[in-house]
């Protein structure tokens, strides 16, 4: 009957551990639900006019004008 109790104890504790670690705080406030076609992340910031201007040059410079 001891032996019994112990391993349900132990069994309960095991498990206690398992679903706590799954806790993770990189985890927390994440998407789970998807929608098809729409993204849900954070907003992007907003390039300034240099970062802007910077693209441009980079592109016409990759396509050889």
């Amino acid at each position: 009957m001891r032996t019994k109790r112990f391993f349900l104890v132990l069994a309960t504790v095991f498990a206690a551990g398992v679903v706590l670690s799954a806790c993770d705080e990189a985890e927390q406030d994440r998407i789970l639900r998807y929608e098809k076609g729409t993204y849900l992340g954070p907003t992007d910031q907003a390039l300034s006019n240099e970062q802007q201007a910077k693209l441009r040059a980079r592109t016409r410079m990759q396509q050889g004008n």
